[in-house]
């Protein structure tokens, strides 16, 4: 499988909003919550509570997905050789 970047044309996802107000979550209504794969919907929390740094590479892609090969240049470089 040959991986491509996500900033490549073809690619695409979205920041998802919180969307509920500080009280549920911590953060603003319009304040980004979620990187959001487009093709199948995976996502996950942008910097959660548990203090990590989140990525494209923590998506949880579908098997199937078309954007499932796609990974940050920091993936590229550390586990791809």
């Amino acid at each position: 499988m040959s991986l491509r970047s996500f900033a490549d044309r073809e690619t695409h996802f979205r920041i998802v909003p919180s969307g509920s107000p500080p009280s549920v979550d911590g953060l603003a209504i319009t304040e980004p919550k979620f990187i959001e794969c487009t093709e199948c919907e995976a996502r996950v929390r942008i910097d959660g509570p548990d203090g990590h740094q989140t990525t494209i590479d923590n998506l949880p892609h579908d098997r199937d997905c078309p954007q499932r090969d796609v990974v940050s240049q920091y993936y590229r470089d550390q586990f791809v050789r």
